[in-house]
């Protein structure tokens, strides 16, 4: 069987459902809500705790779809977390007094933070290029390319620092 119904997707499948009965005036009671979410799964539920994971993603997709909100205002799904080992490289490689006896190379998780970045600062590559070549760098090197997820995170850092320094963090 599938993985069930998170935490997460309960609480906002609940908030959800309450707003769709807000919105249509159709009784908020606990059996109205079962009855519901049994139309739309196609089976008998005793519970929203008896949903699976892919029944309660549809039942809250169905729910956004009816209430209008749009897909750039729904909750993004989080990251999966990071084992003991990367989470330490992440957290510690390109620091300063750090020193490590392997180089981790970046991935697409660290470049996927640098574009976020760029997007915030409203840079473009060759502004990024030109920005990593000045003596601004946080790359100190005569050929400064990202390759490593040390170089990664001292350039993330960097323009974090230049976005919250220009308020656009949010």
């Amino acid at each position: 069987m599938s993985e069930w119904i998170s935490k997460g997707q309960l609480k906002r499948l609940q908030t959800l459902y309450g707003q769709l009965t807000a919105h249509t005036f159709e009784p908020a009671t606990r059996e109205a809500r079962i009855a519901w979410a049994c139309e739309l799964v196609g089976r008998p539920i005793a519970s929203f705790k008896d949903l699976t994971a892919p029944e309660a993603k549809q039942l809250i997709d169905t729910v956004q779809a009816q209430l209008g909100i749009p897909e750039t205002q729904r909750p993004k799904r989080r990251r999966p977390r990071l084992d003991r080992d990367a989470a330490q490289k992440a957290g510690t490689e390109g620091r300063r007094g750090f020193e490590s006896n392997q180089d981790t190379m970046a991935g697409e998780a660290e470049w996927a933070r640098i574009r976020y970045a760029l997007d915030k600062l409203g840079w473009n590559q060759q502004q990024l290029d030109a920005w990593l070549a000045s003596p601004h760098s946080p790359l100190k090197k005569s050929n400064p390319k990202i390759v490593t997820l040390g170089d990664a995170n001292r350039v993330w850092w960097a323009l974090k620092r230049m976005i919250d320094s220009r308020g656009r963090a949010k």
